[in-house]
Formats: C-alpha cells, sequence, structure tokens
C-alpha cells in the first residue's frame, strides 16, 4: 500500500486561505485524488496531512469523513483512510447511473439552454481540442458538462449528476492518458452534443450524450485490466 510523501499536498496555486481549514484540506485532497497525483491505494494519514497543511488533526479528520461520504476514500474502524482505487465494478456502476440521469440533464438543456450556456459549452469545448494536459483536460470536461447540466434549470439534476461526475473524473483522466486518440474522440462526441444543442432537438441531444457516456467505459475495458 502506498502512503502519502512530504511535499505531495502542495496547494496549488489560488488555493482559497480565508477558507475554514476542513475546506481547505478537502480541496487540496480531493484535487489529488481527482488528477491521481494521489492514487487509489495511498493511506492518508491524519497527523502527516495536518502537519503538511499546518492544520489540526480534526479539519483533516472531518474532511477525510466528507471524503468517505462521497466515495473517495474508504474508512477502516479506527479512522484510517485509503483512497478508493479504480477498479471495473465502480467504473460500470457510476455510468450505469449517469447513463439513466445524463441523457435527461442534455435533453432538458436543449429545450432551456440560454444563448450565455451555449457559448460557454462552445468555448470549453475550443479550451479542450487545444490541451495536451490529461487533468486539466478532464477539468475543463467537467465544466464543460456542468454547463450544460446547469442549463436545465434542475439544481437536484446537478447536484446529483456533480458528484457522480467527480467520482468519474479519475477514470475519465486515466482513459485520456493512456488510451491513444480518446480526448480528441471525446471531443468530437462533445462537438455532437453542442450540436444538438444549438439545434434545439432534445432527442438528438440526450441519443448524443448516451453514445459520449459509452465512450470511456469502452475505452478503459482493457486498460482496466491490464493497467490498473
Amino acid at each position: 500500500m502506498n502512503r502519502l510523501t512530504p511535499g505531495r499536498l502542495a496547494p496549488q496555486a489560488g488555493t482559497q486561505l480565508a477558507l475554514p481549514a476542513r475546506s481547505r484540506v478537502k480541496l487540496v485532497l480531493h484535487r489529488g485524488i481527482v488528477t491521481g497525483t494521489i492514487p487509489g491505494g495511498t493511506r492518508l494519514v491524519q497527523s502527516c496531512i495536518a502537519e503538511e497543511l499546518a492544520v489540526g488533526t480534526r479539519p483533516v479528520r472531518d474532511a477525510l469523513r466528507e471524503l468517505a461520504a462521497e466515495g473517495f476514500v474508504r474508512l477502516d474502524g479506527r479512522g484510517a483512510a485509503v483512497v478508493r482505487e479504480l477498479g471495473r465494478g465502480d467504473l460500470e456502476d457510476i455510468y450505469e447511473i449517469r447513463m439513466m440521469l445524463e441523457p435527461v440533464a442534455t435533453a432538458r438543456a436543449a429545450r432551456l439552454a440560454s444563448t450565455a450556456s451555449l457559448i460557454r459549452a462552445g468555448e470549453l469545448l475550443t479550451v479542450m481540442r487545444a490541451t495536451a494536459d490529461s487533468a486539466q483536460w478532464a477539468e475543463h470536461n467537467a465544466r464543460f458538462h456542468q454547463v450544460i447540466d446547469e442549463a436545465g434549470s434542475s439544481p437536484r439534476l446537478v447536484a446529483i449528476l456533480g458528484n457522480l461526475r467527480e467520482l468519474s473524473a479519475r477514470y475519465i483522466t486515466h482513459s485520456v492518458r493512456t488510451v491513444p486518440g480518446r480526448a480528441r474522440q471525446a471531443n468530437a462526441e462533445h462537438a455532437e452534443i453542442l450540436r444538438a444543442l444549438m439545434a434545439r432537438d432534445p432527442e438528438a441531444a440526450a441519443e448524443a450524450a448516451i453514445r459520449h457516456l459509452d465512450g470511456t467505459p469502452a475505452a478503459l475495458g482493457m486498460h482496466l485490466v491490464n493497467h490498473l
């Protein structure tokens, strides 16, 4: 089992120091897990994290409990935390639920999206096409889909899909990093979704979302066996 080493938790430039300690700890850990800087199987020792981020152990403990509740880490009976590893079962579970909900959100966006939302989605797609870094691409990808979700004017759906997308982020980053051409193909799928939204075609938008959601599990099918 890996153990978190000093220096791996350096807050990213722009981390808001005005945030409560628990929120800062969670933000740094969450970003590290989602981007793969803190890989699956890493043991998160409260005292080490507290020292690294110059906070008390209680904010660290609270942050780890929140991350566990959201599915990013698992806690043992003594409160020790380990980052959940990537696996086929979790991938299938997450994407089965997304497959049920995301086409609904995309169809809603086709009916309700403002021009400003469509322009923003287009801007993010342009940035993704020019991005070579897999972690940055995954962040832009999440924002692209968030814009679409929010355009559907269903806060509950936005919240549910937001958590599912965060849980998907490690798989998405891994697929872009390890599967040749996956980012280029995903960008083409994004463009198809955006065309359907601009045409105000809910059915085409939902179908494009389904095809896009098939992409990551399909790309990772063998890689989950051979590389994780």
